[in-house]
């Protein structure tokens, strides 16, 4: 087999990471972000990519509104260098708040808060995201009555930076009627 075919089949998102992409990405990648927090519950979105030439330099989340049932994050938004905007599967329930944006450089890694499954309690799942931009900024997104949870970082995009993502989200009823939405999270990383 040839190393790029390899290559290829390692960072394919299905081939080491788990579920699989509903469709392949629309332009090449070089590194896939993950973390070791991410639920498990859901189904994995399809890969949507900034277009070619383009990363992302902002994000918005859709997160739960208060007084609203607490189901965390129910979405993620890239904002793409070209104006553009990109997300995978988001939730059925919360807001989209404000974009926030890397000053001057793109998103480079990130770390997703994700609440630990509450047996006799509310699930939540994703309760918060942050991200670290090239310029060295560091940005939270807004998850709502669930809170500001902090996880481990992902590695950072070792050449280049993220140009899509594709997002576990689980449907309304979930587990035991439980609303629990964006469970985990890829980001893709684009060369330069």
């Amino acid at each position: 087999m040839q190393l790029g075919a390899l290559l290829c089949l390692l960072l394919a998102p299905g081939a080491m990471l788990g579920g699989q992409a509903k469709a392949p990405p629309s332009r090449p990648y070089n590194q896939v972000l993950v973390l070791p927090n991410g639920a498990p519950r859901g189904e994995w979105g399809p890969v949507e990519m900034c277009p070619e030439g383009s990363y992302a330099n902002g994000f918005a989340t859709k997160g739960d509104a208060p007084g609203e049932d607490e189901t965390g994050l129910n979405g993620i938004r890239l904002h793409c260098s070209d104006g553009t905007t990109v997300q995978s599967s988001v939730g059925a329930w919360g807001r989209w708040q404000g974009a926030r944006y890397c000053p001057r450089g793109y998103l480079r890694a990130f770390s997703l808060g994700v609440q630990p499954r509450q047996d006799a309690g509310d699930d939540v799942a994703a309760a918060g995201l942050r991200v670290a931009c090239s310029d060295g900024e560091l940005l939270a997104g807004h998850a709502g009555d669930a809170g500001g949870r902090e996880g481990p970082w992902s590695r950072p995009c070792l050449s280049g930076s993220v140009c899509g993502l594709q997002t576990r989200v689980e449907e309304p009823g979930g587990q035991r009627g439980d609303r629990a939405a964006l469970n985990d999270v890829r980001l893709f990383c684009c060369p330069p």
